[in-house]
């Protein structure tokens, strides 16, 4: 009885997320387009308005960087068994796909005797 209720709460708070993920997701992309349809010709102002971009957007894409390091940093920890704070702090440093790269090579510790 518990566990339908709570499949059927979770579906009604699922799908106004959903919607509201989507919406975002729309609306990003109309930005993103209507910014690159403006963007000069390909020289040396392309790449200065690619840099003012980044400038004036700093803040969100340093959340953005740290939400994606926490991410990576959870399933290093359920996956591969790792500290959590040691593999956010490493995805800070070196960058979540060189993190999991290097973290996800099996070792062998025992050499084969044949």
């Amino acid at each position: 009885m518990t566990d339908k209720r709570d499949k059927i709460f979770s579906r009604i708070f699922f799908i106004p997320a959903l919607l509201i993920i989507i919406y975002w997701i729309i609306k990003g992309l109309i930005k993103l387009y209507n910014w690159l349809s403006g963007l000069p010709t390909y020289n040396s102002g392309w790449w200065l308005s690619i840099g003012n971009f980044c400038l004036n957007n700093l803040s969100i894409i340093i959340v953005i960087y740290v939400i994606i390091c926490l991410q990576v940093a959870g399933i290093a920890e359920f996956k591969l068994k790792k500290n959590f704070l040691k593999a956010f702090f490493l995805g800070l440093i070196m960058s979540p796909p060189v993190m999991i790269a290097a973290w996800g090579r099996k070792r062998n510790t025992n050499p084969s005797k044949g």
